[in-house]
């Protein structure tokens, strides 16, 4: 089972890309994310999962999902995290994640995607996006291949500045940073709704046909890339900057 989380698609195109070199079954947990609700996986004989990388650690949505979610035990479980630079120690809570569900931990891999996270970083011109997703393909096929024959991933290891730093900037990043305050709708918004139908956690309504954000975000920047008419900016620091559309 591959199951995966994805803001804009650098993940899904991984995890799609996984799931049809192994012929296992693909699990989107975009609805279960919404719901907050946890899913049964009991019956699946490996699991993949597939995530960005915020901060160096997974998603705390994606961890949180897992927790939620029923495995068999000693089930085989490998992490694959797309960034943008490095997992940094992405690896370390990946493997507190599947110990916590009892899950055999065969290793975490990194995909370099795209950057998406646009308030902080630009992402790069269509053509420099295109040769990085070009590049990362090698290195999903090298996982894919692991993945079929059971074998562990590489262990890439993780600097010991890494997993003393990481949950010292975690908490107040998350607490400080992660807000939908400064997401606002520009003049060009058409009202079609979109950026709440991409929005993995519910949290933007449409009132009057302009999108409304509430304090439920985790930053995946779904709702300000997607959008159509690029309508969405993020106070004053999106401005001006090219959006990431994803691999498709």
């Amino acid at each position: 089972m591959i199951i995966y989380f994805s803001g804009t698609g650098n993940s899904r195109f991984a995890a799609q890309r996984i799931a049809a070199a192994t012929g296992d079954e693909l699990f989107d947990c975009f609805e279960y994310l919404r719901s907050g609700k946890g899913a049964d996986f009991t019956k699946a004989a490996v699991c993949v999962f597939v995530a960005p990388v915020y901060v160096s650690a997974p998603p705390l949505v994606f961890t949180d999902f897992i927790r939620r979610s029923r495995f068999a035990e000693g089930c085989p479980a490998y992490f694959v995290m797309t960034c943008a630079g490095a997992m940094g120690a992405a690896p370390v809570y990946c493997r507190k994640a599947a110990s916590e569900k009892g899950l055999i931990y065969l290793g975490t891999a990194q995909v370099k995607m795209p950057q998406n996270y646009i308030p902080y970083f630009k992402t790069g011109t269509a053509e420099e996006n295109r040769k990085k997703i070009e590049a990362a393909l090698p290195d999903i096929d090298r996982i894919s291949d692991a993945i079929s024959k059971s074998r562990a991933l590489p262990d890439p290891g993780t600097k010991a500045w890494e997993r003393l730093s990481t949950p010292l900037v975690l908490k107040p990043y998350y607490k400080l940073f992660v807000s939908a305050k400064a997401f606002n709708a520009t003049d060009s918004c058409v009202g079609c709704g979109k950026c709440a139908a991409v929005c993995p956690l519910n949290n933007i309504t449409m009132r009057d046909k302009k999108p409304v954000w509430e304090s439920n975000c985790t930053h995946c920047m779904a709702c300000i890339n997607l959008c159509p008419k690029d309508a969405i900016e993020y106070g004053k620091k999106t401005r001006g900057k090219p959006r990431y559309h994803g691999p498709d």
